[in-house]
């Protein structure tokens, strides 16, 4: 079965453009020129239809990043943001509002059809990872991790349900920012490097795409302390290599 992508972009020679490689790639894509009509169609009921969404930050009728947070509001579904500005505050306020990755113009046809399959591929993966539930194994220190439930100080991570609290208190986390805190608390104390993560999360080749993940890193950080109050990180910085979830 095709994959469906819904794309919110005004300018018709890119859409056609893009439209018709993917078509050819096997997908199926519907084309809106303006945010409110991909949004209406998305409250409509046909999310569930489509496997991930395309958005241009530059809009007719209204923001880019209006769009994502509306989309947002009430679903998961990836999205890849499409700009032509090389400028790393729109890309860092797309992600921080949800966006999973970002393409810039002029891009690649190959290189966006092999971000749109990683962030599908992702997105698969943890629901079916999300649907089993499994038996608990104990970590030192009294922390234990199991197919549903990770907990580690006074953070526990439902992985069927999609929910984080930290210290209680229930954090809202995006699809990406709730995969890499599910990978660094199940092997707490582990480094990361920034390459490895990346690939863990994102299914694709690094290519030295660091700005995408320091700014869910980064995002994430400030959700668990805005609801845990710590002062301290739950996940440190190894400078010159990557990341750890600190054990204690």
């Amino acid at each position: 079965m095709s994959s469906r992508i819904l794309m919110v972009e005004d300018d018709r020679s890119i859409s056609s453009m893009v439209k018709e490689y993917l078509d050819s790639e096997g997908f199926l894509t519907d084309v809106f020129s303006g945010g409110k009509a991909a949004i209406q169609t998305l409250s409509d009921g046909a999310e569930s239809a489509y496997a991930l969404v395309l958005i241009d930050l530059m809009l007719p009728d209204m923001s880019g990043m209006d769009v994502i947070k509306a989309i947002r509001r009430d679903s998961l579904v990836p999205i890849i943001i499409l700009t032509a500005k090389d400028n790393d505050k729109d890309k860092s306020l797309g992600l921080n509002l949800g966006a999973d990755d970002y393409v810039v113009k002029p891009f690649s046809l190959i290189e966006l059809t092999a971000r749109i399959r990683a962030n599908i591929r992702r997105a698969v993966s943890m629901k079916a990872y999300s649907a089993g539930v499994g038996s608990d194994t104990e970590y030192k220190d009294g922390k234990s991790i199991s197919d549903d439930l990770i907990r580690l100080r006074d953070l526990e991570i439902s992985v069927t349900r999609h929910t984080v609290r930290a210290g209680g208190v229930m954090v809202e986390l995006t699809r990406t920012e709730f995969e890499i805190l599910s990978l660094l608390a199940s092997h707490p104390g582990q480094a990361f490097s920034k390459e490895r993560l990346y690939e863990r999360i994102w299914k694709e080749p690094y290519f030295g795409n660091e700005n995408v993940l320091n700014t869910h890193v980064n995002r994430l950080r400030t959700k668990l302390k805005a609801a845990s109050g710590e002062e301290s990180a739950y996940i440190k910085t190894l400078w010159g290599i990557g990341y750890k979830m600190e054990e204690a």
